[in-house]
């Protein structure tokens, strides 16, 4: 009786562990674009790609990533993920831009506007945060040392006098060797 039950317990075992129940890599994939296409309702997610930093005339590609991609993820804070990780991710674009320098922002008309923009620069250890202003950001900071600028677009909703986000995306881009 004892080695029926150390069977049966065995195979329990074993069965929980099995591949059987995990989903493979063409199903997460899947999944992970079902996910992204959530934001699909408030953004045509086509849309992101066609965003751009503009530096002397020139269009450079706006690299994204999606810091929350419902109103439920965004209501719960999963918005952090480290900037070392995100850089080898993405491959942000970079921008020989110098000190007083001004990269905009260029949005295309059928994309939804954002109820808020902000960017964070950071270089080295310092990091400031600011709202964009008329879709403009003027390169600051220490000569000769990278900066990464982190663009954030919000939309939001008013539950209740309760103001949150229910997407957000960000977009990077380096300024490697400002003088």
């Amino acid at each position: 009786m004892k080695k029926l039950i150390f069977i049966m317990l065995v195979t329990i075992a074993l069965g929980a562990c099995s591949p059987l129940g995990t989903p493979n890599k063409e199903e997460s994939q899947n999944s992970s674009k079902d996910s992204t296409n959530q934001v699909a309702d408030k953004i045509d997610v086509v849309q992101l790609d066609k965003v751009q930093f503009i530096y002397n005339n020139k269009a450079y590609e706006a690299k994204y990533k999606l810091k929350c991609k419902t109103s439920a993820e965004c209501s719960e804070g999963n918005d952090y993920f480290p900037l070392d990780k995100i850089k080898k991710e993405i491959k942000p674009k970079k921008i020989d831009a110098n000190i007083g320098d001004q990269i905009e922002i260029r949005i295309p008309n059928t994309f939804p506007s954002p109820d808020q923009i902000l960017y964070h620069q950071q270089q080295g250890a310092t990091g400031i945060q600011e709202t964009v202003d008329k879709n403009v950001i003027e390169v600051t900071g220490d000569k000769r040392e990278e900066i990464t600028y982190i663009v954030n677009f919000n939309w939001k909703s008013n539950d209740n006098d309760n103001t949150k986000n229910i997407y957000s995306v960000a977009y990077y881009f380096e300024v490697p060797n400002p003088t």
